[in-house]
């Protein structure tokens, strides 16, 4: 009796633990358009290109807004539709404020010498897809990387049949902007991939404007110097190595971040959590086993010979 009690409790507690999987953030591949920086880091290989923050509007413009990446966290890490994927990142409400919030602004003087703040012309146009995205404030940075976050979150979900395919990825992680000490970890790792910006064959191109990126390369990371000043955290500016004449171009030093401009730009990084994420897997049954019989004490034997004789005389 006891040793089948003690076997349906050990049945059930088996049960328990195969209801879950606890799934590490281990990923053997790095997040997209980053390579590996340090420990659960992981830098963008180049700037925010202008075409980057173009797919950013063109999502605002079908409909998504900052307040889906709640439902966007409750869905399916792996095995997700993608029309299930869309419907839920662009819910076909286009919020006309918050568009017109991540729109890039600059001043820009009319003929008869009045500024106008109107939409940057980099923007506008298809021959600056490759180049750093300029003009743009904090934050805007802050809501790309959010957006960022969400849509390769849904990537990873629709392109993963599986939970063995899922983990070659990132599961918990969130794009944001680089910290001065992240930025100058990547500068002593990387310092020998920063090369001089080549000289400008296009004439429409002017003088003070960023130049384009090369494509993207497995584990590159790229730094052009005299091109743009990237935005780090806490208000400050990598420069040294931009356009910017009145910061001089030489070693890498630091200064304030105040209002959007054009020779400042800026990249991601990745920071992926060790936190385990728990996943609900089909509970398998412990295979049962014929419970024991209790063996019964023996009954006892009639008493035979000298003792069963002098049981005799007494009751005589």
């Amino acid at each position: 009796m006891i040793s089948s009690i003690l076997y349906r409790s050990v049945g059930l507690l088996w049960l328990l633990l195969l209801s879950v999987v606890c799934v590490y953030a281990s990923p053997t591949k790095p997040p997209l358009g980053t390579v590996y920086l340090d420990s659960n880091l992981y830098i963008d290989q180049q700037p925010v290109r202008v075409i980057d923050y173009l797919e950013f509007l063109h999502d605002i413009r079908k409909g998504y807004q900052p307040k889906v990446i709640d439902s966007i966290n409750k869905l399916p890490l792996f095995g997700l539709n993608e029309n299930e994927a869309l419907s839920v990142l662009l819910p076909n409400k286009f919020d006309s404020l918050f568009y017109d919030r991540m729109l890039l602004k600059t001043w820009q003087v009319l003929s008869s010498d009045r500024k106008v703040l109107g939409i940057d012309n980099q923007i506008m146009g298809n021959k600056y897809y490759n180049f750093p995205v300029v003009n743009v404030g904090y934050y805007q940075m802050i809501e790309f990387c959010r957006w960022r976050t969400a849509k390769v979150k849904l990537h990873y979900a629709v392109n993963s049949m599986s939970l063995k395919q899922r983990q070659k990825y990132p599961i918990d992680f969130q794009f944001r902007i680089i910290k001065r000490s992240e930025w100058e970890k990547a500068m002593a790792i990387y310092f020998e991939n920063v090369v001089k910006l080549e000289a400008k064959n296009d004439a429409e191109i002017g003088v003070n404007d960023p130049a384009p990126y090369p494509d993207r390369s497995q584990n590159y990371f790229a730094y052009i110097s005299e091109n743009v000043g990237e935005y780090l955290a806490d208000d400050i500016v990598s420069t040294g190595l931009n356009w910017n004449t009145k910061y001089g171009i030489g070693d890498v030093r630091y200064v304030y971040y105040n209002n959007p401009t054009d020779w400042v730009g800026f990249r991601c990084i990745c920071e992926v959590k060790n936190a385990p994420i728990v996943v609900e897997q089909p509970v398998k049954k412990p295979e049962e086993k014929p419970a024991q019989k209790v063996e019964e004490e023996p009954k006892a034997k009639k008493l035979k010979g000298i003792k069963s004789e002098d049981v005799k005389r007494k009751k005589k």
